[in-house]
Formats: structure tokens, C-alpha cells, sequence
């Protein structure tokens, strides 16, 4: 395969933007590409339907995905439960690389946060921020490139930028936040690419031919370019 992409889905989008994705999906599919959709909450069966079978034959697999959390993070001083604890691994991640490497696109319908125990591993009470676990996943399936998927109504800018400029863009866009800063997790340990954008849009992520206007920000690892200083981005969201 071409490689993977781990694309993932806000999980309080709405129903109208399951056709979307998982066109997207298999679009990104009929490239040689294996995919994983990180899409927990109520819309993840039936994106896990609409994706249907792939040209090989293939039907999405849904995974409840377990990420290890360290019982010592600091997160877990909060007396309401923890709040946004670290993910330090994804449990399945063998199982999931062997799915997509089989040509089985797959559909991660839940995180839920684990600390060791011994030999094993048990659930506890944290709140996870969705775009690190995904980030995560990504990172410890060696997937190139990583897709967030935004709703319509916080649709991000056109751009072309750097981890550097995406570093610049956290304060002045808090709505983004959470997969900025997962961003530029993901492209500093190695990722190639990694892509804000809506669910009409996901099929165009890769190829960088989209409309220029079209809500979809593409941060690299490094552009072929020297980098400008001068802002790279339309001030405000769409």
C-alpha cells in the first residue's frame, strides 16, 4: 500500500456529514492507501456503513480502540475526574496495522483510557482529547499523513503552511486548537502531512489540487518553499 491515512472526525459533527466522509474514505481508498477513520460517538456505525465494500472486496471494520494513560499524569489531580490526560500508545495497534495492511479500511468507534495493572490493563475515568489520541494512533501506526475532519460550521482557512506557522496559529485560533497542537505533534516525530479541513473536502486532503478557497488548511512537515513571514492566512474563519 501507498501508505496510511488516519483521518478524524469531531465526534459532535453532525449526521448530515457521515455521506461526505465516507466518500472521502473511499476515495482516499481507491488510491492504494490504507485508511482509519477515528470516529467515536453516535454517527460511527453508520459511517462504518456508508463506507460500504472496497474494490478489493473489503468491508470497514469498527475497533474500540484502548489508549494507555500514564495513572500518574497530572490530569488526574482534578477531583471531577481526569481532564485531557496524555496518550501515550494505542492497545490495538498491531491488530489495526494488520487490518488496513489486509486492505480492510477501519472505523475506531471508541477511545477509552487505560493504565496498567499489573500484567493487564483497566479503564478509568478520563476525559481524552480526541484529536491527541488520534494523533497517537497515527503515530504509532507510522501513518503519513493526518486528516482532521471539522464541522461546517467552524470551517477552517485556505492554507499552505509549516509546523512553524502552525505553532503561530494556536492562540490566534483557539476553535483549532486541539488538532493544531496535534499537529505539530504529529509532523515533529515524523509525520508528512497533516490536514484541517471539512467532510466535503477529505477526497481532495492528499493531492493539494483543490480550490484555493476551499476550507482546507495542509500543514507540512517541511514546504518546498523558504517559508514566508508574512501572515500565511486570511485573517478570521470562515
Amino acid at each position: 500500500m501507498a501508505g496510511t491515512s488516519v483521518v478524524a472526525m469531531r465526534s459532535a459533527d453532525e449526521h448530515e456529514q457521515v455521506p461526505a466522509v465516507a466518500d472521502g474514505v473511499r476515495a482516499l481508498l481507491s488510491g492504494d492507501r490504507g485508511v482509519v477513520l477515528v470516529s467515536p460517538g453516535p454517527n460511527s456505525g453508520a459511517v462504518t456503513l456508508a463506507i460500504g465494500t472496497t474494490q478489493a472486496g473489503r468491508r470497514a471494520v469498527r475497533v474500540v480502540a484502548h489508549i494507555l494513560v500514564d495513572p500518574a499524569d497530572p490530569a488526574f489531580a482534578h477531583l471531577d475526574g481526569a481532564l485531557d490526560p496524555a496518550p501515550l500508545g494505542t492497545l490495538e495497534t498491531e491488530s489495526i496495522s494488520s487490518l488496513v495492511g489486509s486492505g480492510f479500511p477501519v472505523v475506531v468507534t471508541d477511545l477509552v483510557p487505560v493504565v496498567p495493572r499489573g500484567d493487564t490493563y483497566q479503564g478509568v475515568t478520563a476525559i481524552l482529547d480526541e484529536a491527541a489520541a488520534a494523533q497517537r494512533l497515527a503515530g504509532d501506526l507510522g501513518a503519513p499523513v493526518l486528516i482532521f475532519v471539522v464541522g461546517d460550521g467552524d470551517r477552517p482557512a485556505a492554507g499552505e503552511i509549516d509546523m512553524v506557522e502552525a505553532e503561530a496559529l494556536l492562540s490566534a485560533e483557539p476553535a483549532f486548537a486541539p488538532e493544531l497542537r496535534a499537529a505539530v505533534r504529529f509532523l515533529r516525530a515524523g509525520g508528512q502531512l497533516a490536514v484541517i479541513t471539512t467532510a466535503l473536502h477529505v477526497a481532495e486532503a492528499l493531492d493539494g489540487t483543490h480550490d484555493p478557497d476551499a476550507p482546507m488548511l495542509r500543514i507540512h512537515r517541511q514546504l518546498p518553499r523558504v517559508r514566508s513571514e508574512a501572515p500565511a492566512l486570511a485573517a478570521g474563519w470562515c
